[in-house]
């Protein structure tokens, strides 16, 4: 396959069908004014490996392939190599000599963002070279992709890096956003009427907004703890880019803490009035059963085949017997009423 076919295919973030691609997705080298140029297959490992500029390399590990080309990459401690290839699902980073690698949550690429679908991604980032591997398609990535390949530019590593977890964290966002727009949905159809409220949609926002801040909470820990414990090579405009995105993130967890917080206030209430609902129900239907009292005993008594009844032989005694059930019944209604239980 021509070079410059190849390089096109990844322009497009496709895959190099038919090539000896080794499971890369897509890879580009940049310039020193940021810009970037796609590479072939053979050229992205070539130029990996030449470290004259820095270059980007993205991989899906669902190739088997992949293994024996981080493997043979020159400068990957094989610690780091280990993080890209592993298996680990939970966030982290790690600083091993003059490289950071680490974990990463994202959405999965799709139509709708969901909270229950999301993945991890893996990246090892050095001066030379910024590599990212994945086993399903990321949305993130591929927003930033497509802003790369509309003449984006990154003059340095630590700012693709930034970019990709600023663009999660607007993902992150709209996804707080949409589940805050239901919210309040709910909110208002609790207040504008009696029922006891939508409980499906609310625990639908509480389980969305539980998911997104637990990705977010250890994501920014990260980031705090790579300024902290920033490698040599990051300069003052990385340490700043990190820290811009540190902040994005400690907003978005607050924000999401507190949708969790209204989530849980709303709950409450429901449950409030539902109680009230169940008790005022509770409450009519104790008060006819100790109606229907008075009606059972006294029809139970006339009901005795005994001598003495009275009525028995008045041909209004059906009658007698009705009102004095309805006094009896009224008797106990005021009684009840009188000493508020009812």
């Amino acid at each position: 396959m021509d070079p410059t076919v190849a390089a096109a295919a990844v322009g497009r973030g496709g895959n190099f069908a038919g090539t000896d691609d080794e499971g890369l997705v897509w890879g580009y080298r940049f310039n020193e004014d940021g810009s970037a140029e796609p590479l072939s297959p053979s050229a992205a490992m070539h130029a990996l490996n030449e470290r004259h500029t820095w270059v980007w390399l993205h991989f899906d590990l669902v190739d088997n392939r992949v293994r024996a080309a981080l493997t043979g990459c020159a400068g990957l401690p094989p610690e780091a190599v280990d993080i890209l290839l592993g298996n680990e699902e939970r966030q982290q980073l790690h600083a091993i000599d003059d490289v950071i690698a680490g974990v990463v949550a994202d959405f999965e690429r799709a139509d709708t963002l969901d909270p229950r679908r999301m993945v991890t991604w893996r990246f090892c980032m050095a001066p030379h070279a910024f590599i990212s591997a994945r086993r399903r398609p990321l949305e993130s990535m591929s927003r930033l992709h497509n802003d790369l390949q509309s003449g984006r530019r990154f003059p340095g590593v630590t700012r693709l890096f930034d970019a990709i977890i600023h663009a999660f964290a607007s993902a992150m966002s709209g996804v707080a956003q949409d589940l805050s727009t239901r919210l309040d949905e709910v909110e208002d159809e609790l207040l504008d009427s009696r029922e006891a409220g939508d409980y499906e949609t609310l625990g639908t926002v509480r389980r969305g907004a539980v998911r997104l801040r637990r990705q977010s909470m250890p994501l920014r820990g990260m980031l705090h703890h790579l300024i902290e414990e920033r490698p040599t090579w990051f300069d003052d405009d990385a340490v700043d880019d990190c820290t811009h995105v540190a902040r994005r993130l400690d907003s978005l967890t607050a924000d999401l803490a507190a949708l969790q917080e209204r989530a849980r206030a709303l709950q409450d209430e429901m449950a409030s009035r539902q109680a009230q609902q169940t008790n005022q129900r509770l409450m009519l239907l104790s008060v006819f059963t100790a109606g229907l009292v008075p009606p059972t005993l006294i029809s139970g008594l006339f009901g005795m085949n005994v001598e003495g009844l009275p009525f028995k032989d008045n041909p209004n005694a059906f009658l007698y017997t009705v009102g004095i059930m309805l006094v009896a019944v009224a008797v106990l209604l005021f009684a009840l009423r009188r000493i508020k239980l009812i």
